[in-house]
């Protein structure tokens, strides 16, 4: 596999000075067949020609697609894609892609692109329109959806990123203090866009005079009500460290839904207040009593025979400042 990758690699950086200059005057084929350019139903002359129908054995260089092409290796274009391309490593086209476009490990459109984008690696190099969905994705600029582990956009004013880490230009990126009834101190910073953003959480407090700490990953989105005035929402899962014990095995995990009101008194500061719903488990017993965190009055309360789970209402309270 690392071979054919290479070698594909190889044909694709030997070819590129073949096909840079751009014919807008394409010929239409309805179908064209390829072993390996240039052993193909077009020949040397498969630039020449926009296909209805494109099938590449191992790799196929064309001029465009209006309808479907597939490639083991990968399908490039110089021209604009419409339709559905498939590919086992990689997509690349030089001018526009429209619709379906579904790769191994890259999707590359150098100039817009518009649809659904499925591979590892989906680049956009203009603006897209539609649905990314990868481990990596890149848009200059986004009208749309990514979902992926990372995310990059330069431009994300009518984008929705969705992942673990979100990179916008003049997006969203805020640290908050804030002060809660089981965990005292936390520290949240969020990333992304306000429609949707990852939260990174550390915490810290004391129970029976032994030191808490807590690690979380969470997700939320910001609602406005005024140009000062805000409703936040975040969902967060939080693992609960008691008396330095970091990998006791046991289970002792805090769930929480913040619902918090922000107030921005400057472009950067903020205050808030709100409450919180908790549903807490944990196998971790202190003085033979379940439990390593400070629990205000419960709502509910269920004792099995390995584990505790409680749920109560809590509050909210601290200081933003928005990066």
């Amino acid at each position: 596999m690392k071979k054919i990758k290479l070698i594909s690699i190889f044909i694709f950086i030997a070819t590129v000075n073949i096909v840079a200059q751009e014919n807008d005057s394409l010929k239409t084929s309805k179908v064209q067949v390829t072993f390996a350019y240039p052993f193909g139903s077009n020949g040397t002359s498969s630039m020449k020609y926009s296909n209805n129908f494109s099938f590449n054995v191992l790799y196929g260089l064309n001029g465009g697609v209006d309808g479907a092409e597939i490639g083991s290796i990968f399908n490039y274009n110089k021209g604009i894609v419409r339709g559905f391309q498939l590919s086992g490593i990689s997509n690349i086209c030089l001018k526009s892609t429209h619709g379906l476009v579904i790769s191994g490990v890259l999707n590359y459109s150098k100039q817009s692109a518009k649809g659904f984008q499925l591979s590892t690696v989906n680049v956009c190099d203009n603006e897209f329109s539609g649905l990314q969905l990868g481990v990596v994705n890149y848009s200059k600029k986004l009208k749309g959806v990514q979902v992926g582990l990372f995310n990059y956009i330069n431009n994300g004013n009518n984008a929705l990123p969705i992942g673990l880490f979100s990179i916008v230009k003049n997006g969203y990126y805020e640290l908050e203090l804030a002060g809660g009834d089981a965990i005292n101190y936390n520290l949240n910073f969020k990333m992304g866009v306000e429609k949707f953003y990852t939260i990174f959480k550390t915490g810290y407090s004391t129970f029976k005079n032994n030191a808490i700490y807590s690690v979380g990953l969470g997700f939320g989105s910001k609602i406005p009500i005024s140009e000062k005035q805000k409703i936040s929402i975040d969902l967060s899962y939080n693992q609960i460290v008691y008396n330095n014990y970091w990998d006791n095995g046991k289970i002792n995990i805090l769930n929480k839904a913040d619902f918090n009101y922000k107030y921005s008194f400057s472009n950067k500061f903020s205050v808030l207040i709100g409450t919180s719903f908790n549903i807490y488990i944990t196998e971790e017993k202190v003085e033979g009593k379940y439990g390593t965190l400070n629990i205000p009055n419960t709502i509910y309360s269920n004792e099995r025979m390995n584990s505790k789970l409680f749920m109560w209402f809590g509050i909210n309270a601290g200081l933003s400042l928005k990066l």
